[in-house]
């Protein structure tokens, strides 16, 4: 199975914080050849813009904020080489971004995340978990402090969840073009080590195809309580440059509580995660 990378949509919404997903969508397109998309979305909401915006004509928002775009794209021409088309839209920025993703046939979504503190996040959600959800391509999400532009190493953590060679075979040509090293992570909760039988058979069965297509990697299993935090502490140990997840999204009632395996590496992590639904979870 051979994928490709086409266009890269990289929504920013103007910030400091926005400038690292777009340098990092920008590096990844010139190595995958790809086009690529700014967007903005203006959420024209009462209670979001500010006074002299909402007194604002919606067309002359839009009509502003393709201006700003603009700039940006003749910017990131002149500085990497790289065009980009470029479109404002109005509506929630999360379904915008989805559904012009989808119209489109994006390969990939690129864009940042600020982090999250606090329980007022978690019950309101991040943006980005919340394009993450509702995506049907792949989402890579920055942290606003994040510096590179390529991944060296790489942390591909696997559950007892249907999806990895899907996952592995739409991250191949990133790991492809940046000759990343792959640190394959079994993990099961400490309660269910019959888990670890099921694992050790995908993570061999994934070797197999990883010295087919000469990736470097290594491999191991761990057990924790906190998945979500075992993750995050072995990528720093690891010095990984990206996490690779298959967002299988959880719905049973603990994982509400708890907040969902996926939502929770994305809103903590201090580096980029790359989170691909399997096909058959695309709705």
């Amino acid at each position: 199975m051979k994928t490709q990378i086409n266009s890269i949509l990289i929504p920013t919404d103007f910030s400091v914080l926005s400038e690292s997903a777009i340098k990092v969508g920008i590096a990844i397109a010139k190595r995958q050849n790809a086009a690529v998309t700014l967007l903005h979305v203006v959420d024209l909401l009462p209670n979001l813009l500010p006074t002299q915006v909402l007194l604002s004509d919606p067309l002359e928002v839009l009509s502003r904020m393709e201006e700003k775009l603009k700039e940006l794209s003749e910017k990131i021409q002149k500085d990497t080489g790289v065009k980009a088309v470029v479109k404002a839209l109005k509506g929630t920025p999360s379904e915008s971004i989805c559904k012009f993703a989808y119209e489109e046939n994006i390969s990939l979504i690129v864009m940042g995340t600020h982090g999250v503190s606090g329980l007022r996040e978690f019950f309101i959600g991040s943006e980005a978990y919340r394009v993450v959800k509702n995506a049907t391509c792949p989402v890579l999400t920055i942290p606003g402090n994040w510096e590179k532009t390529d991944f060296g190493k790489v942390l591909f953590p696997i559950r007892i969840n249907p999806g990895t060679f899907d996952t592995y075979f739409y991250a191949r040509p990133i790991i492809e073009r940046n000759n990343s090293e792959l640190f394959i992570l079994g993990l099961y909760e400490r309660e269910k080590t019959i888990d670890n039988k099921e694992i050790s058979i995908s993570i061999n069965k994934l070797k197999v195809q990883l010295k087919n297509d000469n990736v470097l990697f290594k491999s191991g299993i761990t057990q924790s309580k906190d998945l979500p935090a075992k993750i995050l502490s072995l990528a720093k140990d690891y010095q990984a440059d990206l996490i690779i997840l298959t967002a299988n999204l959880d719905h049973n009632f603990k994982a509400f509580f708890v907040g969902p395996f996926v939502q929770q590496v994305i809103n903590h992590s201090r580096l980029p995660v790359l989170s691909i639904k399997p096909k058959f979870s695309i709705t």
